[in-house]
């Protein structure tokens, strides 16, 4: 068989469907760490049966499927399928006549995985031997990994026995000899179970034989008892039919006493009927006297209720009249009221007016006053300043500290006038006026002094006309406040005159509504007073009308009262009849229901005895004890005599009545199980046979793939090294299937000795010796090499290159070798480049070397 193409879709960081052709010769993958090298190796290990979640390097099983990417969503579904080309009817006997074969898992989130040969589902064991028979599969030799081959090194010499099993191709016959073993163990358990269950159903039968003969006996009582129990019966139901017998006669002598009671019964209820006949029309119009009287007292009873409502409201309307009078007498109050106030504001409106125009004048000449005072002020202090400059400027030979503290004082003096302060402007003068006083003391220039006098007078004079101003201003405030004051009291005044308008508007409408509301209670007490007048008329008939009435219903009455008396007697003479009738009748109802009782004990005693003894009335008495007997004995001695019967049935005890019949299945079943047993043993010596058979082959196989890998081993070791030897040893026991495998090598130079004695190196290539002689022995159709040139150097990785082209020379094998060095990738017939384009994901990139080589050349 051909391995053609694996298929890889969701499975780790391959997301989306990919195509990986295996071809004839050398295909190496390549690519940087964590691009998804060792991810195409996997899925072809998984493909292959893997149930190792440890070995796909996941926590899970469920690991493999696609997890997503920051741009691409995780996937649900991971498939990896082989291609299979069978050109030479190999492999398996059931696929040896198909061209192509398909083998494929998928994996589910939550769903377990599932194997498919060719779109039909199959067991995970059937795909593992499919692969096992081509001597590869996930944990087949021809799968090495760099650490695979560490662990063959470090492996026990009986671990290591399964390469040589490989080479032997008795893979799937070691794992078919386990299955048969299984089956043989399981079979031997079931001849185990099957003797002890035999035992046990003989053992069982010697009972039941037992309890078949009390059965026996016991139905013989039991028929025994049967038949008294339907002469007791029998008995019975000759007693009750004789009751029934007496009970017929009593029924029919009451019939007779029952005609002649019905006959005056009839006679009575006639004369009633007529009577009653007679009564009722005057009982239907006395109904309807006392209707009509009780209509009649209820009409009287609402004429008063009537009248006394008619009181009420004109009692009602006379307060409301009253209540209007006063509303009315009330707004017109109010309505003189606003003209009085109205006309007085407008008196005083004018008043306040007047007297504003007469003050206009008086404010006209208050402004001018102040203006004038205010000029006159300004101009003392024009002076002033011109003399204190001079001092400022030093035409006089005086100490300026003093005059530069008056100048400021006086700068403020000026700033208060113009706000209005002046209280705070003469204290400040005063303090001025201080100051040069006790200044010019100190003066002893003449000129300097009289300047300085100047200034003191000029000062004096600024006080005194500030005092003026200060009085104008205080005249002219007084008047514009009372200006203010007029004016805010006329505004008053007109919002009130507006207000006492609106108050006279409103109080002449509702005035005049009020008015409306009592002349049309005027016009309702008028018509109320009139009804009183009608309303007596309408009692007075009604009296009259009820009074007839009442005359009418007492002369019915008496009528009435005497034919019920009548009535009366009659009906208690028919009582005396009908109670003297109904106790005949209930003598015959209770003989009738005596009959029915009789009957239907007679009919369940019959039931029960076609449920209890399968007998009718017609044939218990021959089915029973006193079938011929011409005196029939009594209830007592045949209850004695069944009784009797029953206690020594009882003496038996519990009994099986299905011992017959289970004993007869048990004959059956134990037949049955020494025919299985028999098919159990034939089973175990045909499976033992088929052991040994295996057994047989399997060392015929082994021993002679020994000898073949052990030359070969010895053939590639040389090469590999250039010189030494090699050899393989069946250790640890004298049966090849049970013995390790132990590797002896000695390198060029070094005496022979263990694997493990030598470098790293030396190990990869002594692995790589054992598996490539046995790919020369049993070539697999397929080898995949994962990294296994790491530990090599350049010399020896030539070489490794050099034997693996001799390798597809010879052999049909086809190598997918995994690498990061440059010479091994030089060697390949064709690489693939695993890129990830986008992080997380990986692609495929095909380049064929021999077809780039011949397009150079």
């Amino acid at each position: 068989m051909e391995f053609k193409k694996i298929q890889l879709n969701g499975f780790k960081s391959f997301a989306d469907k990919t195509n990986f052709l295996i071809e004839n010769g050398l295909t190496g993958i390549v690519g940087p760490n964590g691009c998804g090298k060792s991810n195409i190796v996997e899925s072809l290990r998984w493909v292959m049966g893997e149930t190792s979640a440890k070995s796909m390097r996941g926590s899970g099983m469920e690991d493999v499927i696609f997890s997503g990417t920051s741009n691409k969503t995780s996937k649900n579904i991971a498939e990896v399928s082989i291609s299979v080309v069978n050109q030479n009817n190999e492999g398996p006997i059931q696929y040896r006549e198909l061209d192509e074969i398909q083998i494929r898992r998928k994996i589910e989130k939550d769903k377990g995985s599932k194997f498919y040969i060719n779109e039909k589902e199959v067991r995970a064991r059937d795909a593992q031997m499919f692969f096992a028979d081509l001597s590869t599969g996930a944990h087949s030799p021809s799968m090495i990994s760099q650490g695979r081959i560490g662990a063959l090194v470090t492996a026990k010499p009986t671990d290591r026995r399964a390469i040589l099993e490989e080479a032997a191709g008795i893979s799937g016959l070691h794992v078919r000899r386990h299955e048969a073993e299984l089956r043989l163990g399981a079979a031997e358990n079931n001849l185990k179970r099957a003797d002890e269950l035999r035992k046990q159903q003989e053992r069982q039968l010697a009972n039941l034989q037992k309890q078949a003969e009390e059965a026996t006996k016991y139905k013989t009582i039991s028929d025994e008892i049967k038949k008294i129990e339907a002469g007791l019966y029998y008995l019975k139901l000759i007693e009750i039919d004789k009751e029934i017998r007496i009970e017929n006669e009593i029924n029919t002598e009451a019939e007779g006493e029952v005609s002649g009671y019905n006959e005056k019964i009839n006679e009575l209820e006639s004369q009633i009927k007529l009577e009653t006949d007679k009564v009722n029309p005057l009982r239907e119009r006395n109904i309807e006297n006392l209707s009509r009287i009780q209509r009649l007292n209820l009409e009287l009873q609402n004429l008063d209720e009537e009248n006394t409502r008619i009181q009420e409201e004109i009692e009602s309307i006379k307060k409301s009249l009253q209540t209007l009078d006063e509303d009315i007498d009330r707004e017109k109050g109010i309505i003189i009221d606003a003209n009085s106030n109205e006309k007085r504001l407008k008196e005083e409106k004018n008043e306040l007016i007047e007297i504003d125009s007469k003050y206009f004048d008086t404010e006209r000449l208050s402004n001018e006053d102040l203006e004038n005072a205010k000029n006159k002020l300004e101009m003392e202090q024009e002076q002033v300043d011109l003399v204190v400059n001079k001092i400022a400027q030093g035409s006089l030979n005086l100490s300026l500290g003093p005059i530069e503290n008056i100048k400021k004082n006086i700068n403020r003096v000026k700033e208060l006038i113009e706000n209005n302060e002046i209280n705070q402007s003469l204290t400040l003068l005063d303090r001025c006026i201080i100051e040069l006083d006790n200044f010019l003391k100190d003066i002893e220039n003449d000129k300097s002094r009289t300047e300085l006098l100047q200034i003191n007078e000029k000062s004096k004079n600024i006080k005194m006309l500030q005092e003026k101003y200060a009085d104008s201003y205080s005249k002219n405030e007084s008047i514009k406040k009372e200006s203010i004051k007029r004016n805010e009291r006329i505004k008053t005044i007109e919002t009130e005159v507006e207000s006492w308008k609106n108050l006279l508007i409103n109080s002449e409408k509702m005035v005049n509504e009020l008015t409306d509301r009592k002349n049309k209670l005027s016009v309702q007490l008028e018509q109320l007073e009139n009804q009183p007048r009608t309303q007596a008329e309408k009692k007075g008939q009604t009296s009259e009308n009820l009074r007839i009435s009442e005359k009418e219903k007492n002369e019915n009455e008496v009528i009435i009262n005497e034919t019920e008396e009548k009535i009366e007697n009659l009906r208690n003479e028919l009582n005396k009849i009908q109670e003297q009738s109904i106790q005949i009748r209930e003598r015959k109802a209770s003989s009738s229901a005596t009959i029915e009782g009789l009957n239907k004990r007679k009919s369940d005693l019959l039931d029960r005895i076609n449920s209890d003894l399968s007998l009718s009335e017609e044939n218990i008495l021959e089915n029973s004890n006193l079938n011929g007997l011409e005196e029939l004995p009594n209830h007592v001695d045949q209850e004695d005599l069944l009784d009797k019967k029953k206690q020594l049935r009882e003496k038996l005890g519990s009994v099986n009545l299905k011992a017959d019949e289970e004993t007869s299945k048990y004959e059956i079943e134990i037949k049955k199980m020494e025919q299985d047993r028999s098919d159990l043993v034939t089973a175990i010596i045909k499976l033992k046979e088929s052991i040994n058979e295996l057994n047989q082959k399997g060392r015929e196989r082994l021993i002679e793939a020994f000898d073949k890998v052990n030359r070969k081993f010895n053939e590639v070791y040389t090469k590999l090294f250039n010189g030494g030897n090699a050899k393989l040893e069946l250790v640890d026991s004298d049966d090849p299937l049970e013995a390790g495998l132990e590797m002896l090598v000695s390198p060029p130079g070094k005496r022979l000795q263990s694997i493990t004695l030598l470098s790293g190196g030396e190990q990869a290539l002594t692995a790589l010796s054992l598996i490539f002689a046995v790919f020369l022995t049993n070539p697999s159709p397929i080898c995949v090499l994962d990294e296994v040139d790491a530990p090599l150097d350049d010399a020896n990785v030539t070489r490794f290159c050099n034997l693996l082209e001799e390798l597809t020379k010879i052999t049909n094998t086809k190598f997918i070798i995994v690498t990061h060095h440059a010479l091994t990738m030089s060697k390949m017939d064709r690489l693939y480049g695993v890129t990830m384009p986008e992080k997380g994901i990986s692609q495929l990139v095909a380049v064929d070397l021999q077809k780039a080589e011949s397009m150079v050349a």
